[in-house]
């Protein structure tokens, strides 16, 4: 026989449900911001990752995997130099090939817009209270211990280990 549910629990998993809910949202819009100002494309700031990930290309490479003619590829790092967020210079092994490479201004662009700081970053971690510290340490701490042991379970599962304490 399964005991019956406990009330408090039901309630205290639906309000962390919900503040982990308004939580997404507000950094969500914090991770909005840098890109709401930012005056690069779409796809000069695909040409910066893709120019982050693999390091120097040519022209060739980058509009092959962009997707793109010559003339547009050559109008997005135009306008990536222009800005200061891009570098271009001729091949030394065949000069015609241009190469390109994000400059330290184009990775700093990229970076603030795709590896800003989640909501516990330390800004916000120095504002809170020791007890809330050591809170969020012991839930966190719970959270990795069900992600360590294959994620989360249905609740017929947590119902069934709770009548058989002994048997996990």
């Amino acid at each position: 026989m399964t005991p019956p549910p406990d009330p408090d629990r039901a309630r205290l998993e639906h309000e962390l449900v919900e503040a982990q809910r308004t939580l997404q949202e507000l950094v969500l819009a914090r991770r909005l911001e840098p890109l709401m100002r930012t005056h690069l494309t779409a796809q000069q700031m695909r040409a910066l990752g893709i120019l982050l990930i693999d390091g120097e290309r040519s022209t060739t490479h980058l509009g092959e995997v962009l997707g793109v003619s010559p003339a547009t590829i050559s109008g997005i790092v135009d306008r990536l130099e222009a800005a200061g967020m891009a570098s271009r210079r001729a091949d030394p092994e065949d000069g015609r090939v241009r190469l390109v490479a994000a400059t330290e201004r184009g990775a700093e662009a990229v970076r603030s817009i795709v590896a800003n700081d989640g909501p516990a970053g330390p800004e916000t971690l120095a504002l809170l209270t020791v007890p809330e510290l050591e809170g969020l340490k012991a839930g966190l701490g719970g959270l990795l211990r069900v992600a360590r042991e294959g994620g989360a379970r249905a609740p017929e599962s947590r119902a069934q280990d709770a009548s058989h304490p002994g048997e996990q």
